[in-house]
């Protein structure tokens, strides 16, 4: 058996912060807020160590930036608290404002060439998984200003030399710096759009495999269905001779009157059981309709299916035989036997033939026939 190794306060907090204000209700909100809170937390860590770089890149002039460029960090760590409190659009505009706003202004302040208004280029990309899909206005104005911003900084004057006096060498280290930056948040984005990708395809596959089974089975019984037994019947008939058989309980209609539905539920429920665990490995059980099943039992003779199926209906005989059991229940069966090829109609209106057959016998019997000849 394979452990799941238990994970650690720490993991558990980072989960945590990734998927606050995470909602299963709506996927594509899921998506967005997953995306953000990413972001967030992962901008914060790579943007602290830069808060005592641009300080003492020319004290007191770079103190003012390094303090709002901490305030930016603080802005993010309140918007996951904000997505947390499903304050969605409000953690999506502020996430992406501020960021606007400092980078346009440590590029005044280390001019251009120090590239601090590059990381301007993945506003967009960033705005269309902050906001929701039906949200695409805020995240176009958001792209609109990033890019406006990222023109004026080109285009301007005063962002040609900035205020600070810093060396060549250091403008240089910041602008690699920054293209290094810009390529992790796009390498970032490119990860998570996989991610969820992957993440939101599994889940379906999950989805449409339990929907696949629910539509062939039986809700009550945990047995096929008349959908899920089908490709069994076909099957059988290609392989080669082949028994079917009708099972009908005997009386059911008293018990639902005595006990209530809710009684005769569970009496359907241990009558499927017995006959699964009767004909295991043998044969394949299905729930034809109110209290009637049907039984495939591939590669028999009649002889072999009309012993199989008595054994069944001994056994659930049995099982309802004891004095606890407010009421009997036994059934009748039709067993027709059908060599390879023969239709299903035709298999069906035999063992459906035996089968009322075995109830005007007196019920609880096994009556089967091949071609017409009956054995009981």
């Amino acid at each position: 058996m394979t452990k799941t190794r238990a994970r650690g306060p720490v993991s558990r907090a980072v989960t945590g912060v990734l998927n606050a204000g995470v909602t299963p209700l709506n996927r594509m909100r899921a998506r967005s807020v997953m995306g953000a809170n990413r972001f967030f937390l992962l901008a914060a860590l790579i943007s602290l160590p830069w808060v005592p770089f641009v300080a003492l890149a020319d004290p007191p002039t770079t103190v003012a930036p390094a303090l709002t460029h901490l305030a930016m960090i603080c802005v993010w760590v309140i918007c996951i608290e904000l997505n947390r409190r499903q304050l969605y659009l409000s953690a999506a505009t502020g996430g992406l404002l501020v960021p606007i706003a400092q980078f346009t202004y440590l590029a005044s302040v280390f001019s251009v060439d120090a590239g601090f208004q590059l990381p301007l280029l993945t506003v967009g990309a960033l705005a269309f998984v902050f906001y929701a899909p039906r949200e695409w206005p805020g995240a176009a104005a958001m792209t609109a200003l990033a890019t406006a911003a990222l023109v004026w900084t080109y285009g301007s004057r005063p962002f040609e030399d900035g205020s600070a006096d810093v060396t060549q060498e250091q403008v240089r280290t910041f602008a690699i710096a920054n293209v290094g930056l810009v390529v992790l948040i796009v390498s970032i984005l490119a990860w998570f759009n996989t991610y969820f990708f992957m993440r939101e395809r599994l889940r379906n596959e999950r989805l449409l495999a339990d929907a696949e089974v629910a539509a062939r089975t039986d809700s009550l019984t945990e047995v096929f269905n008349r959908r899920g037994v089908a490709p069994v019947l076909t099957q059988a008939a290609r392989d080669g001779e082949h028994c079917v058989a009708l099972a009908d309980l005997d009386r059911f209609k008293r018990i639902n009157d005595r006990l209530g539905h809710g009684a005769g539920d569970v009496v359907l429920s241990h009558v499927a059981r017995t006959l699964a665990e009767a004909v295991e490995g043998r044969g394949t059980v299905a729930r034809w309709g109110g209290e009637e099943f049907l039984v495939v039992l591939p590669g028999m003779t009649l002889a072999e299916g009309v012993e199989c199926m008595e054994g069944a209906r001994r056994a659930l005989e049995a099982e309802f035989a004891d004095a606890s059991v407010l009421e009997p229940v036994t059934m009748s069966v039709g067993v027709a036997h059908a060599v390879q090829h023969t239709g299903k109609d035709e298999v069906l209106r035999v063992a459906d033939a035996m089968l009322y057959e075995a109830k005007a016998s007196g019920r609880n019997l096994v009556v089967g026939s091949s071609l017409g000849e009956a054995v009981q």
